[in-house]
């Protein structure tokens, strides 16, 4: 029973802190809106990682870079991709999203509602008692839920900036796509180690891990909040809001 509301506290809370982040303030019931399509994505996303790895991988499971090929492509990617597409269909089409920095505001409240459930998930699966499930989900509220808020965020710029220059749109589209699935490979593959042994203390691998993710994250979350505030200065162009208008229904 805990592991619901220890597991999307963390997400609650960063979504709080970010939209008040956004000097030009979005309206909560908008950015609730898209947090919970966050929520709904995760079950689609879950049976095409299924699928990925049961038909595209497996028969290359023997393959010293498969295991690696399918963290970064069918999961990473996936989850990247599908939580632009509860933006691009759930955000863009609709006239609140008229600002650059909205681009970076609604990425990060699908990322925090894809994040709440599968935070609730792995709490189910691997928490056992009251304190592990507080444990999982102060662990991964500073870890995997901000790993998918810098990704998201990555994404949210590259976006506006594409947004902004239409005529570079695809270029600015993918390239953000790949750092953001890049950040998440990194997290899945080399950062999760240093984290299991955080909540296992293992070894003094364990603090060594601590300081390193906090470290990465603190100087990332950085990065994001300067990224908004710079967005916040400038304006979709004319050119750009004949761009938004083509997403645009009523």
């Amino acid at each position: 029973m805990l592991a619901l509301p220890f597991s999307i506290v963390p997400s609650i809370l960063w979504l709080l802190f970010f939209v008040h982040q956004d000097k030009h303030r979005e309206k909560m019931k908008d950015v609730v809106k898209v947090f919970f399509w966050g929520i709904i994505i995760a079950l689609p996303v879950v049976l095409v990682e299924v699928g990925f790895q049961e038909y595209v991988f497996a028969p290359f499971a023997a393959l010293i870079f498969s295991e690696l090929a399918y963290s970064f492509i069918g999961i990473s990617f996936v989850e990247e991709f599908a939580k632009y597409l509860v933006v691009r269909f759930r955000a863009m089409p609709y006239k609140f999203f008229d600002e650059p920095q909205d681009a970076m505001v609604y990425m990060i409240a699908s990322a925090l509602g894809f994040s709440a459930i599968e935070n609730f998930v792995y709490a189910l699966n691997f928490a056992g008692s009251a304190s592990e499930v507080l444990q999982i989900s102060i662990f991964r509220g500073v870890s995997a839920t901000f790993l998918h808020v810098v990704a998201s965020g990555t994404l949210g710029y590259f976006l506006a900036l594409a947004l902004e220059t239409p005529k570079e749109r695809r270029k600015f589209f993918w390239v953000g796509l790949a750092l953001a699935t890049l950040l998440h490979g990194v997290y899945n593959n080399f950062l999760m180690d240093l984290g299991h042994k955080i909540l296992n203390t293992q070894d003094t691998g364990g603090l060594f891990g601590a300081l390193t993710i906090a470290t990465l994250l603190i100087i990332s979350g950085i990065i994001i909040i300067i990224g908004i505030n710079k967005l916040t200065r400038i304006r979709f162009s004319t050119q750009s809001n004949t761009t938004t208008q083509n997403y645009e229904q009523k």
